[in-house]
């Protein structure tokens, strides 16, 4: 398959515009997803959304008595419809979502499709999950990649890259937000009667600021505030919300238990905390550094060499290597600028991408990866 074909087949996809929570849209392009797979004879299963979420698509091939892999795409996307001009620009083409991550998503279908046209048997099941909600956390469908996941021996995530790489490591992220309630009263006429949150939620920001521990990849960001009501009212509410990014679990939860134990210097200002540890981390692994070398090896033979690289945001391969299956990510179209107005990606490795994601696959239903260099 040409790389140029592979586009003409992506951009059906670009053209459905499918923000996070847009039921409608989402249901559009899984419609179309699910008439491109079941020619291929696979067993699709269709949940539907809830909590205002859109539905998630799963399909099994059968193949032999290896432990299978599982490769799970979002098809939800982040920039308003119509804020991303879909153009073509000499080998860029842009377009919402295109690389993150529609580009992956239709390279793992393309993979599939060649394997299965191609009569290659596969020696192990493969499942493909595309999921609604990865944008906002996955709040819907992440225990639903997590049981997928726990079926088979490895975990392969099309997620976009900045070139022929493969990332082995991202950062966990959890979300809090901390409430402040005082006291409001007149600024000028009864300012001594008020109890401010303001002014407790600014020392409190003080105290945060220190949880950050740049040694330890550990950041702690205060990223939106608000509060009052005039300025003439001493503020009765405000609030944050907080950002926290951890390379270990273990050190994201010292953070969550540092912000529960936190008190306020006033006692009649009180701090509640919400929110929780949305995506552990992906931890790299002997099982993950073997997964590469054998990404580096299928690539070597493509024509290309490939680099290890790491991120600070999340994926759904966060939830697969909680669930204790080896996971490597990154593996998606290459491009740059996501989640912004010039999202795009490169067209002609588009090819040499599926082909890589074709190798894992045929790889890893069949092999479970031990961690063996060698």
């Amino acid at each position: 398959m040409e790389s140029e074909d592979i586009l003409k087949g992506l951009m059906a996809w670009v053209g459905i515009d499918t923000p996070t929570g847009d039921v409608a849209g989402i249901g559009r392009l899984l419609d179309l997803i699910q008439s491109q797979l079941n020619p291929l004879g696979c067993a699709v299963e269709r949940i539907p959304g809830r909590d205002g979420m859109g539905d998630h698509l799963i399909a099994r091939f059968a193949g032999g008595v290896g432990p299978g892999v599982l490769v799970t795409s979002h098809i939800d996307t982040v920039c308003a419809p119509g804020s991303v001009a879909i153009r073509r620009e000499g080998d860029r083409q842009y377009g919402p979502g295109i690389a993150d991550m529609k580009g992956g998503g239709y390279l793992a279908l393309c993979a599939m499709r060649e394997i299965v046209e191609s009569g290659t048997p596969l020696p192990g099941p493969v499942t493909l999950i595309y999921n609604s909600d990865e944008e906002i956390g996955s709040p819907t469908s992440y225990a639903l990649i997590q049981a997928e996941a726990r079926r088979v021996g490895a975990a392969l995530i099309p997620e976009p890259a900045r070139g022929d790489e493969a990332i082995t490591f991202r950062k966990g992220r959890a979300k809090y937000t901390l409430e402040f309630q005082g006291r409001e009263s007149h600024a000028g006429s009864a300012f001594a009667d008020g109890r401010s949150a303001i002014l407790q939620m600014a020392r409190t920001i003080g105290v945060l600021e220190r949880m950050t521990d740049l040694d330890t990849e550990t950041t702690v960001n205060v990223g939106r505030v608000r509060g009052g009501t005039e300025p003439n009212v001493v503020a009765g509410h405000a609030a944050c919300d907080v950002d926290v990014r951890f390379a270990e679990d273990a050190l994201g939860q010292a953070v969550e238990d540092a912000l529960r134990a936190l008190r306020s210097d006033d006692p009649e200002v009180t701090i509640t905390l919400s929110g929780e540890i949305e995506k552990p981390s992906l931890a790299r692994t002997p099982e993950t550094r073997a997964m590469f070398a054998r990404a580096a090896a299928i690539n070597a033979g493509l024509g290309a060499p490939m680099a290890e690289t790491r991120s600070g945001g999340g994926s759904d391969g966060n939830f697969t290597c909680a669930a204790g299956v080896p996971t490597l990510d990154g593996l998606g179209a290459i491009g740059n600028n996501w989640h912004s107005p010039q999202e795009h990606i490169l067209v002609s490795p588009l090819a040499r991408r599926m082909a890589l994601l074709r190798g894992l696959i045929l790889t890893y239903a069949g092999t479970r990866p031990t961690g063996d260099l060698s």
